[in-house]
């Protein structure tokens, strides 16, 4: 899978909000310490004895190559360089929001530390036949489910919308349902069709909760279009995620 700057694609509007989402926010010291924002666990989290996964742990349970064998995982660099002109969505119409927020740097649940990867099947091809990207996301207690229902909420109601990104850049949405994931403690999924151009942007969204973290996952085809869910990578990244939030 050729590398770039920040991850292995940008075939399609919405693989590219995905991965500005996971190259923006977190930043490390020189030292390589993680200064994502903390914030106070809950009481439910304290009497637990667990605290939501830092972005060192996240990065520790995140799916490698490893992993997934027939797979190529490659992590997304957070770089402060990185343009986050795009980074944010913003739904003109409000039961849309939680939608768009999968893909936006600055969601309404705010997520406490995250990590990205872009994954592919291994091919001796230059493009493989789908790229999938994928943004992991430790929550407070209780804001994981949350983000499930909201998305659900949002999916019983919207079908349309148009997003306006940082630069004022508006690009018209349509929503439509997409298949059970198969995997996780709660999930949903839809595909995000950019119709000014229905050729090729569009991606399959799904969202998985593991625990107290919630994993974005954008599929798409390289000739265009919205792919599928590589399920046997989503599983092992729920199963990783729920080692970590037991251990």
């Amino acid at each position: 899978m050729r590398k770039t700057r920040c991850a292995a694609a940008s075939l399609a509007v919405l693989p590219a909000l995905l991965l500005a989402a996971a190259c923006s926010g977190n930043s490390s010291n020189a030292d390589g310490s993680d200064t994502t924002p903390k914030s106070t666990p809950s009481a439910s989290a304290t009497t637990a004895g667990k605290a939501p996964l830092t972005k060192a742990q996240l990065t520790s349970a995140l799916v490698t190559t490893a992993d997934v064998p027939g797979w190529t995982v490659q992590v997304s660099q957070t770089d402060a360089t990185d343009s986050q002109d795009n980074s944010t969505l913003t739904a003109d119409k409000p039961q849309c929001q939680p939608l768009a927020d999968i893909t936006s740097s600055k969601p309404k649940i705010r997520r406490l530390a995250f990590v990205g990867a872009a994954f592919a099947k291994t091919t001796g091809q230059a493009t493989p036949d789908q790229i999938d990207q994928m943004l992991v996301a430790s929550h407070a207690p209780g804001d994981a489910q949350k983000v499930i229902d909201s998305v659900k909420a949002a999916l019983a109601t919207c079908t349309t919308f148009n997003a306006v990104d940082n630069t004022g850049t508006k690009t018209p949405f349509a929503i439509t349902k997409g298949p059970a994931v198969g995997t996780g403690d709660a999930s949903a999924s839809y595909v995000m069709t950019d119709t000014a151009d229905k050729k090729t942007g569009a991606a399959l969204v799904s969202v998985v909760k593991s625990g107290d973290t919630i994993t974005a996952y954008l599929s798409v085809k390289s000739a265009g279009g919205a792919g599928q869910l590589p399920l046997d990578v989503a599983r092992k990244q729920n199963d990783k995620l729920k080692a970590a939030q037991a251990g």
